[in-house]
């Protein structure tokens, strides 16, 4: 199934990011980010719902 994922970054350039993947990868794609954008302001939706990230931008607990 593709998703629909949308990063929300106070800090960049454009502000919004959006990724059209499958779930699967949602977690790298996240960790990745959480990497190269470590200390922005930025949030997660996955298909228009918030993702909970840790410090390092991985998801907290299951995906919606």
């Amino acid at each position: 199934m593709i998703r629909t994922l949308v990063f929300s970054n106070a800090d960049a350039t454009p502000k919004n990011t959006t990724i059209r993947c499958d779930t699967a990868s949602v977690p790298d794609i996240m960790a990745w980010y959480g990497a190269y954008c470590a200390g922005d302001r930025y949030t997660v939706a996955l298909d228009g719902r918030n993702v909970r990230i840790d410090g390092n931008g991985e998801p907290v607990g299951d995906l919606p």
